[in-house]
């Protein structure tokens, strides 16, 4: 059977009628073999965090790499026997902590709770008002000299392979191609630019200025904004959590506090 078999229905060139076949793969992956419940609720403050050995959070993370990391997402996270709800702290596989939140309210921490926030290609699934109302929480939570960390897709990087033809866009189709999900697309310049604005929920494509912009739109000192490389940053700890299947298409900023 090939790959077109495998996924009937499924048609690259419609995205809204793939949505719903995207909702329920995101559901297939957000699932751990042990889910249990926190006594004592979230971690409000430093203290709180600290005390269960907790230094950051990491934002679209069911588990998160960092052991000093909660992780967190919108969506429901599923054990064998149960799912997450908000407001609850879990222990996820035994070693790491989550929570279930929706960046669109604010975040039910106190103000310089932690010293470092990070998320991997989370910012363009939300309109810029979202967007940039996150930030100013994620900037509220840390604590003086903390780093927050945002990965995304670069327009920039999309533009310049379609205007150019330097092998980008290629390379692009053959990663996704490689992770197999679903079909393969289509190798056409124009799809490929155009599936960045119209799947997996996005809803605001970014370059560098743009992140400059909703950063500084949130609270952060433009001095204070720097573009860095995969992998590297002021903590070396939050920069390992960069994965590197996305690196072809992905522009890397931090900003402190």
């Amino acid at each position: 059977m090939n790959r077109q078999d495998a996924f009937p229905g499924w048609d690259w060139e419609d995205p809204d009628g793939l949505a719903e076949q995207l909702d329920r793969f995101s559901a297939d992956v957000a699932t751990c073999r042990t889910l249990e419940p926190a006594d004592g609720g979230l971690p409000f403050d430093h203290q709180d965090f600290t005390a269960l050995g907790l230094t950051g959070i990491e934002f679209a993370a069911f588990r998160t790499a960092h052991p000093g990391g909660l992780g967190s997402d919108l969506t429901a996270l599923r054990g064998p026997d149960t799912a997450t709800e908000p407001g609850t702290l879990y222990r996820v596989d035994g070693d790491r902590w989550f929570t279930q939140l929706d960046i669109s309210r604010p975040l039910p921490f106190a103000d310089a709770s932690v010293d470092w926030v990070y998320a991997e290609h989370l910012i363009e699934h939300v309109t810029m008002p979202v967007a940039i109302g996150w930030l100013r929480e994620a900037r509220r939570v840390l604590r003086p000299g903390g780093v927050l960390r945002i990965t995304t897709p670069d327009l920039a990087r999309y533009l310049n392979g379609y205007a150019t033809g330097d092998g980008f866009l290629a390379k692009h189709h053959r990663r996704l191609t490689t992770m197999g999900f679903g079909p393969p697309m289509p190798q056409r310049p124009a799809f490929l630019v155009n599936q960045i604005f119209r799947y997996y929920g996005h809803q605001w494509i970014y370059d560098l200025d743009e992140l400059r912009h909703v950063l500084t739109e949130a609270g952060f000192k433009e001095a204070r904004i720097r573009h860095c490389a995969y992998r590297e940053g002021v903590r070396a700890d939050v920069a390992d959590l960069d994965t590197a299947f996305r690196t072809d298409e992905t522009v890397y900023v931090e900003a402190d506090r």
